[in-house]
């Protein structure tokens, strides 16, 4: 679920955001634009994403997240929600999510094991850890591509103006 910056839900003079590192602001950005692109997809079961992500290293970090993003309603056992991309309030879920994504790329197993304890099923943790772990050890190249899409010079963003 979507809600626009104009929702009295979202909390406009707040911004939430600037308590995070950059580094995490551009991940909220990845997650808030992988759910965009996901909402228009059919959901997939955790395990066919697992087996598609596999212990694969080729697979663009993208493609990783998104598998994240559409397993979530599965794993939590009801949809998440995200706020559009200029939002500048944090849901609960995009707030759990990057908290998770940051105890597991920080090696603090704790907090990691307290945040999946507090909302996840024990039947689908490992799974959702495996695909969590994958995220936060691409987190590094999903901020680079954050970067890079940002940037008016990309040679990305060259060949679309083209």
């Amino acid at each position: 679920m979507f809600l626009a910056a104009s929702d009295p839900r979202v909390v406009p003079d707040s911004d939430q955001r600037a308590s995070w590192e950059s580094k995490d602001r551009q991940l909220l950005a990845r997650i808030r634009l992988s759910a965009l692109r996901c909402r228009s997809r059919s959901r997939i079961e955790l395990a066919q994403a697992c087996a598609m992500v596999g212990t694969r290293r080729d697979i663009p970090p993208e493609t990783v997240l998104d598998a994240l993003i559409r397993t979530l309603g599965e794993t939590l056992g009801r949809s998440p929600r995200f706020y559009r991309p200029t939002a500048r309030a944090l849901s609960f879920d995009e707030s759990w999510l990057l908290r998770l994504i940051a105890a597991l790329r920080d090696d603090d197993l704790t907090s990691a094991t307290f945040l999946l304890h507090s909302r996840v099923p024990a039947q689908v943790r490992r799974s959702l850890v495996h695909l969590v772990a994958r995220v936060a050890s691409d987190s590094d190249a999903l901020t680079r591509l954050a970067d890079a899409t940002d940037d008016p010079a990309s040679p990305k963003l060259e060949r679309i103006a083209s």
